[in-house]
């Protein structure tokens, strides 16, 4: 099982169209048992994004990132351990309350389409995180930067549920909700800013 440039572009797009609530990107994913599989494949996309993380977690903890991003071994694993955790976190949540879920087809739609919106949100927030480590702008301006693009990610993530699960049943809300419940569980578990 290979991960394509045309999956990736397909599937960044259908992304970028659920954020602007577009329902009828669904189907330009891969909703294949294979194209699910893939999906977890592609997070390996959503590593790029954790460098700006862990350079803006580092100047929180005062640690001078011209030393090396990578000698803080326990704030490596922390950062890499909360993105991996805001990703299976809502899934795995939907299984435990509602074990029949994952038998439907439009669970596999929602894990394949969450999992693939998961790389957009990942960037997204990288770049609060990359204009703080850089230092153009100060802990103020981040952490407003940041929430800003967390009321996007958060948006996104209302939109794929409401793509996948429909708008009549309301769990879109409540799977939005769950996630930010989740995102500052993780947070406040690994001693992150929040980026």
């Amino acid at each position: 099982m290979r991960l394509g440039a045309d999956d990736v572009t397909r599937s960044l797009r259908a992304s970028w169209r659920l954020l602007s609530a577009d329902s009828r990107a669904l189907p330009d994913f891969d909703l294949s048992r294979d194209g699910f599989w893939r999906s977890y494949l592609a997070l390996v996309l959503t590593v790029p994004a954790i460098i700006p993380v862990l350079a803006a977690e580092r100047v929180l903890a005062g640690l001078p990132n011209a030393a090396g991003l990578f000698d803080a071994p326990v704030l490596l694993a922390s950062v890499i351990a909360a993105q991996l955790l805001a990703v299976i976190t809502v899934p795995a949540l939907l299984v435990m309350l509602a074990p029949g879920l994952r038998q439907s087809p439009r669970f596999t739609g929602f894990i394949i389409a969450w999992n693939w919106s998961s790389i957009l949100s990942a960037g997204l927030i990288a770049v609060p995180a990359a204009v703080f480590a850089l230092g153009w702008s100060n802990g103020g301006i981040a952490v407003i930067q940041a929430l800003a693009f967390g009321v996007i990610i958060l948006r996104l993530r209302y939109c794929v549920a409401r793509a996948t699960f429909g708008s009549e049943t309301g769990i879109a809300g409540a799977i939005a909700c769950a996630s930010l419940l989740a995102d500052y569980a993780i947070i406040r578990t690994f001693g992150l800013a929040g980026f």
